[in-house]
């Protein structure tokens, strides 16, 4: 069979186009989804959320890079042994996964909007390695200037994946992420509603809705920052707002995937006036003073173990 196909530079064309138009798709459906794909990546608790965001940004860049790479005939030799190597190591990682505790129902080999699980992506690598193999680097078209193309696309497929959806470094640094409670009313709404644990000592507080897609994303990814770094529950709240037709609290941290925490339920008014009407919002409050307020996309353990530990 691999010497048919290396005799026949139409095939061999044909297996360039099919392997390099999967990796291509597989960069465009993760990047569709990028910040379920981040905190893929983070719940493997080998990385923190800021090197995750970079992380899953390159891997991305990277397979759109040899998708192009290998259809256009770009370094194609150079560009076969990394794709398959590339393969390699992302079966072998598919093989030891339950190692590392993740969810092995979508292995986000093409994001959330086409899940694969576990054994679905071992099998499809494998069939893309069958594809690769008998590709013939020295027949069939190839583009001229292979460093300067390699070069161009490579700096801008890294360009557009930091930049369409900056990583939350980044964005901070360009935009800010910071915001503001009004810290009297909060401290107010807190005795009213008998919680006043909630102003004792270290507490980073999560103002939530139970129907919010962006605060199950928060809840998850500070639940893994409390696993990471020993964070106790104890010093972990959480502010929702009280709507009669939305789901109840305890459906929300099943939904989310994160175990109970203590809890508070404001009426909407109070909750958005403390807030400014910004959700999920994270409070740092020392002894129920504010000592710094968070949009959650900038929010990481770094911040959150520095805080508890001043």
């Amino acid at each position: 069979m691999d010497k048919i196909v290396a005799k026949n530079k139409y095939m061999s064309v044909a297996l360039r186009i099919l392997a390099g138009g999967v990796f291509i798709f597989s960069a465009v459906m993760k990047y569709l989804s990028i910040e379920d794909f981040d905190m893929y990546i983070y719940e493997h608790r080998i990385l923190g959320f800021v090197a995750a965001e970079f992380t899953s940004r390159l891997l991305i860049s990277a397979e759109l890079c040899l998708g192009i790479f290998i259809i256009a005939g770009v370094f194609l030799r150079f560009t076969k042994y990394v794709m398959l190597g590339l393969l390699a190591a992302f079966t072998v990682y598919l093989v030891i996964q339950p190692v590392f505790g993740v969810d092995t129902t979508n292995c986000h080999c093409f994001g959330n909007n086409f899940t694969l699980n576990r054994i679905q992506s071992l099998i499809k690598n494998i069939v893309l390695i069958a594809i690769v193999l008998p590709i013939n680097p020295d027949v069939g078209f190839a583009v001229r200037y292979n460093k300067t193309v390699f070069f161009v696309v490579s700096l801008a497929a890294v360009i557009a994946t930091m930049s369409i959806n900056t990583p939350s470094v980044i964005n901070n640094a360009l935009y800010g992420n910071t915001a503001s409670i009004d810290g009297d009313l909060y401290a107010e709404a807190v005795k009213n509603s008998g919680k006043e644990e909630f102003l004792q000592g270290k507490q980073i507080i999560c103002f939530y809705s139970t129907a919010c897609k962006y605060c199950k994303k928060a809840a998850k990814k500070i639940n893994i920052a409390m696993e990471k770094e020993n964070i106790n529950s104890e010093n972990v709240k959480i502010v929702f707002w009280q709507v009669n037709d939305e789901e109840p609290v305890e459906n929300f941290f099943e939904r989310a995937g994160v175990p109970p925490l203590e809890y508070a339920v404001f009426p909407v008014d109070t909750f958005l006036t403390v807030t400014g009407g910004i959700m999920p919002l994270i409070l740092f409050s020392d002894n129920g003073k504010p000592a710094e307020v968070l949009k959650y996309i900038v929010l990481n353990e770094t911040l959150m173990k520095d805080f508890i530990a001043e």
